[in-house]
């Protein structure tokens, strides 16, 4: 028999299995990538901004002096699902080192606007991508530890755009 003593049980036990299973998404919050405008020509650059909702900080290289370094995918819907383009080059065959730079924090409630020049690495060089639909991928992390090791790293994409 239901008694709003049972009820009250059942949506706490709720609450908690979505705080264990969800605890960065509070009611529908999540941390956001966006483009500022649906379509942009080519070899225009591109507002980007990583807006965070959370009530605790984030860390991101989307935040960093480097911002272009954030992006872990360029990706351009094909006819059946996405395909992730080459942003830059990659070790081995690159003779180039990145430095990485570290993740910088994004307090509660703020967000980081950067601007970003479509390009993606294609027979050793950088070209400007084909037209088309695209979305772009970062990770962020909430530190836990001190240890970056340790660190999980949550993945966020953008809102869709053209390049025409």
């Amino acid at each position: 028999m239901r008694t709003p003593g049972n009820m009250r049980f059942y949506a706490g036990a709720l609450f908690v299995f979505y705080l264990l299973f969800f605890p960065f998404t509070v009611f529908g919050q999540q941390v956001a990538l966006k483009v500022q405008k649906g379509s942009y020509s080519r070899g225009e650059k591109i507002s980007v901004t990583v807006e965070n909702p959370l009530t605790v900080s984030i860390f991101t290289i989307a935040a960093s002096a480097r911002p272009e370094m954030a992006f872990t995918n360029l990706e351009k819907k094909a006819s059946v699902g996405w395909d992730a383009l080459p942003l830059r080059c990659r070790q081995p065959s690159c003779k180039v080192d990145y430095d990485m730079p570290a993740p910088k924090e994004i307090s509660a409630g703020k967000s980081a606007t950067f601007l970003w020049q479509p390009k993606i690495f294609i027979d050793n060089k950088y070209v400007s991508p084909d037209p088309g639909t695209y979305r772009l991928t970062i990770l962020y992390r909430v530190v836990k530890k001190s240890d970056p090791s340790t660190w999980n790293w949550t993945t966020v994409r953008s809102n869709t755009f053209t390049l025409e």
